[in-house]
């Protein structure tokens, strides 16, 4: 009779453990929605292309990020693209880097010039663009804060 008992307990517990959850097991969360919701466009991909860096003097390098309004439709099929004179001067694709997107370019002159930047969203279909984005300097860090470092494109 004892052993019947031991094996009914047994089973109760196996049954038991059978019907609880695994709380040790993540669950998957629902991606939070943006905050600013950005609606798609019909822009298509641009023929941007690299510029011939053995035209200029000088060059600038920056690390960029997008804004918090954008990240949520960043890929790795985005553009970024500076311009000065009408003329492609940089372009980059965006990457990540331990989950964060990252953005490294090198901007090409022969000297202090305004620096138009776009921007093409693969995900939305849409190119933004800042006219004054900022003034070409050879100098100016790769890294550091500020509208150089993580344009604005959405208000």
């Amino acid at each position: 009779m004892m052993k019947k008992s031991i094996l009914a307990l047994v089973a109760l517990a196996f049954m038991a453990m059978a019907c609880s959850s695994d709380d040790s097991q993540e669950t998957e969360k629902p991606p939070t929605p943006p905050e600013t919701i950005i609606e798609p466009g019909t822009d298509e991909r641009p023929d941007w292309e690299a510029p011939d860096a053995s035209r200029y003097e000088q060059n600038m390098n920056v690390y960029l990020t997008m804004q918090d309004a954008l990240q949520p439709y960043l890929s790795a099929n985005d553009m970024v693209c500076a311009t000065i004179d009408g003329e492609v001067r940089g372009l980059a694709a965006p990457s990540q880097d331990e989950g964060d997107w990252l953005i490294s370019m090198i901007v090409f002159s022969n000297g202090a010039a305004p620096v138009r930047l776009s921007y093409y969203c693969d995900h939305l279909h849409r190119i933004f663009t800042l006219d004054d984005w900022a003034t070409f300097d050879a100098n100016v860090a790769p890294t550091g804060t500020g509208g150089i470092y993580e344009p604005i494109f959405v208000k």
